[in-house]
């Protein structure tokens, strides 16, 4: 079960990293308040139920993301506010992108917010915890961050002014272009086949 820890002094993005090392079987997240957050690695269902929405993004990415990068859920993203994240997939535009190799050129969190975040919640998760990391993406400058519930088969997309809304009908999800800068088409994301995995 992941865990939110209320500690005595905020850890650092380097003490993360050493924590990080020193406990693999871990991933630890900090919000904007300092809160640490642990969490188990994904059970194999979760895991591969983000392995194929990453595909989907790459795959999108490679032919119609104008030169921008997908990231998968090891990417850590230390936002504005403090908190440091990992969304189960997650996209940057070309421009931020280019902003990243001269921020960070070394191979560390990057200090930007991603354009797009998706977290698919798994067994370990609350439900209540990953809205307040959507609340975060769309507070940081995010413009599009999704929810996926497979198993409750629950998608809500959030922007900013609008947070949670939640799809009628959760068959596909298609971000619009407006919200995906250099972009040549909208991103479609294959619901059923999350759903329907494994």
């Amino acid at each position: 079960m992941a865990m939110e820890l209320d500690l005595l002094h905020r850890f650092s993005d380097d003490d993360i990293e050493e924590l990080s090392r020193r406990n693999p079987e871990l991933f630890f997240e900090r919000t904007s308040e300092g809160r640490l957050l642990v969490s188990p690695p994904a059970g194999w269902i979760g895991g591969s139920r983000e392995a194929l929405l990453v595909a989907q993004l790459l795959s999108w990415n490679q032919r119609a993301g104008g030169g921008g990068c997908a990231f998968g859920p090891s990417a850590g993203f230390t936002l504005a506010d403090r908190a440091l994240l990992a969304p189960d997939a997650s996209w940057i535009s070309a421009e931020k992108f280019a902003l990243l190799r001269i921020l960070q050129p070394e191979d560390k969190f990057a200090p930007i917010c991603p354009d797009v975040a998706f977290e698919v919640v798994s067994e370990s998760d609350r439900p209540i915890v990953i809205r307040r990391k959507i609340e975060t993406y769309i507070r940081n400058g995010a413009l599009c961050a999704v929810l996926i519930d497979p198993d409750e088969r629950i998608v809500e997309m959030s922007r900013p002014g609008a947070l949670h809304i939640a799809l009628a009908d959760p068959h596909r999800l298609t971000i619009p272009l407006d919200l995906l800068p250099g972009a040549t088409e909208p991103l479609e994301i294959d619901l059923d086949q999350l759903f329907g995995s494994p």
